[in-house]
């Protein structure tokens, strides 16, 4: 439902609003700014957009900060419409998602920049700016953040008018030096990355060191950007969902039931509740094979190998869960448009059911040893820390924002699936705001997946598990959300009216944790940057190398990462 004229708004924006908080954000932004608005339109109970006269954008978010003080921003999501560009800022106003959205005239694409109001958006701004080259006034450090530092002026892979496939290689000006720090004095710059070989979005982090403690870090993602996106754009919705599947291959659940969820609500489809609770059932096996994958490698980062063999022996159990649900022990390829791919049988039930007593068992006893052992506690306790204020103000996610006291995880506030019919279901939330509290809250989420794994498939309720989707999906543009392992997963898709998305924008949980871990790392020694950085779970291996330069003298040197692990201050 969209109005255009400024006396429809109010029935046009309080129709079809189911939460009061959305009802309070655009209540308060019709009183304040007036005419400046252009339209509003409720394409779902917990969903707003609101269209914004140019330069209105920093003014309306600063009102609705100071009404919801934990107002965090999802996502930014900049597209090409062909004769302007358009900018959708995604904000979370307590549960539900108030999308500001606004035009930007391509001979001049320059906006005021959020970060004065939200700093979280360092990372999201950069991103718009290097893919679809909007400027952004007052932007603290506008810079590439995923093209090559060389790469030329001007060009923006996802403006219209580049053609992908046109695109050859091409050789640029040597610009490109050694990563030295200007500094002089006692400061050291300490380069990991960005060749990171167990993941799939390697991240170079330029670490400026006075003595054995980290005072400044700088991030530079971009390494192994495949173009997703561009790419789904050329493919149909249904080859998409395994193209979005593909985005991470260990949260391959929440990412293809992210961007299913979003399609379906395109097209109206109304899913079969068994094929609700068999979502779940994947998305909470999938997030118990992440978290222990990242305890594992947390434990080796602390030196303590015994405990990172044991946690991934155990970490087998549940890839065999995985296995008997969809056939598949890593990538699932489980979820599609409509439903999912399969059923399960009583007898498959049954054998997934017999074995989450022992993975229980096993996951309170590495809850003992993360609470108890001197070694862990010594690495992680008030190391690393995060307030709440700062993981709001940059807008963590995920065990990353729980962990500091910010009590918001998407199953509850903004649920999907099967989540709102489950009891087990508890969200985990811990004050201290340190790598332990990070590290133990994703192991006490571990617990609550079994529950829910145990609820959901004793519930299981009869009837078909899949639907039949149509190939072409009706124009129009949506929001999905999804609590992936790392936090919040957001897919935004705007429709043609053809059998392939005009805009697929994805905002992985990755890119804005980025911002929380360089105010993690101020002031940690370099002994505790592995520590810290797996706490965030960007899933960085320990086979990364990391190179020292001596600003004074200019000499260079390098050693694995966990060698720096290990190394005492």
């Amino acid at each position: 439902m969209r109005a255009t004229r400024e006396t429809d708004l109010d029935e046009a924006c309080g129709g079809a609003i189911s939460s009061t908080d959305l009802a309070r954000a655009i209540s308060l932004l019709q009183e304040e700014l007036g005419r400046d608005i252009l339209s509003c339109e409720v394409p779902q109970p917990r969903r707003a957009n609101i269209w914004l006269v140019r330069g209105k954008q920093v003014e309306a978010i600063g009102l609705l900060k100071k009404e919801f003080p934990d107002l965090r921003l999802s996502g930014l999501t900049g597209q090409d419409l062909g004769d302007k560009l358009a900018l959708y800022y995604h904000l979370r106003v307590g549960d539900p998602i108030l999308t500001l959205c606004m035009e930007v005239p391509k001979e001049e694409p320059v906006v005021e920049s959020i970060t004065p109001v939200i700093p979280g958006a360092d990372t999201h701004e950069r991103e718009v700016y290097d893919l679809l080259g909007i400027f952004f006034r007052g932007h603290p450090d506008l810079r590439r953040l995923l093209l090559p530092d060389d790469a030329p002026e001007g060009f923006h892979p996802l403006r219209k008018e580049v053609e992908a496939r046109t695109l050859r290689t091409m050789r640029t000006k040597p610009v490109l030096k050694p990563v030295i720090t200007e500094e002089r004095g006692p400061y050291m710059t300490l380069v990991i990355g960005p060749q990171h070989p167990a993941l799939h979005e390697p991240e170079r982090f330029i670490f400026k060191i006075d003595g054995e403690v980290v005072v400044d870090v700088d991030i530079r993602i971009g390494y192994a950007h495949r173009g997703i996106e561009e790419a789904a754009e050329r493919r149909s919705y249904i080859h998409d969902v395994f193209l979005c599947e593909r985005v991470c291959g260990i949260c391959n659940v929440a990412h293809s039931l992210c961007y299913c969820l979003a399609v379906e609500e395109l097209c109206g489809l109304e899913i079969p509740r068994r094929a609700d609770y068999l979502r779940v059932v994947a998305a909470e096996i999938n997030r118990l094979h992440s978290h222990m994958l990242i305890l594992g490698v947390a434990a080796e980062e602390m030196g303590f190998t015994t405990l990172f063999m044991y946690i991934w022996r155990d970490r087998e159990m549940v890839m065999d869960l995985m296995e008997l649900l969809t056939g598949n022990r890593v990538i699932s390829s489980f979820n599609r448009i409509g439903g999912v791919s399969r059923d399960i049988t009583p007898s498959l039930i049954s054998k997934i059911r017999e074995r989450l007593p022992k993975l229980r068992e096993r996951l309170n006893h590495y809850l003992e040893v993360f609470e108890t052992d001197p070694t862990i506690l010594a690495r992680t306790k008030r190391v690393g820390l995060l307030s709440r204020e700062d993981a709001i103000d940059l807008c963590a996610t995920g065990p990353t924002l729980r962990a500091s006291g910010v009590d918001f995880d998407v199953r509850r506030n903004d649920p999907y699936a099967a989540y709102e019919d489950l009891s087990t279901f508890r969200p985990i939330v811990r004050e201290e705001g340190d790598s332990w509290a990070r590290y133990v809250a994703r192991l006490e989420e571990c617990l609550v997946s079994v529950d829910l794994i145990d609820e959901a498939l004793s519930e299981l309720p009869p009837g078909p598990v899949r639907v039949r989707a149509p190939r072409r999906v009706r124009p129009g543009e949506t929001i999905s959300t999804v609590e992936a392992p790392r936090g919040e997963l957001l897919y935004y898709i705007r429709s043609d009216g053809s059998d392939k998305p005009a805009r697929l924008k994805i905002r992985t949980p990755t890119l804005t944790n980025l911002s929380p871990v360089r105010k993690m790392l101020e002031g940690v020694f370099v002994a505790d940057i592995p520590v810290v950085l797996a706490s965030i779970d960007p899933c960085f291996s320990c086979t990364d190398r990391a190179v020292f330069v001596d600003v004074g003298t200019g000499e260079r040197w390098s050693c694995f990462l966990d060698e720096i692990g290990r190394k005492k201050p």
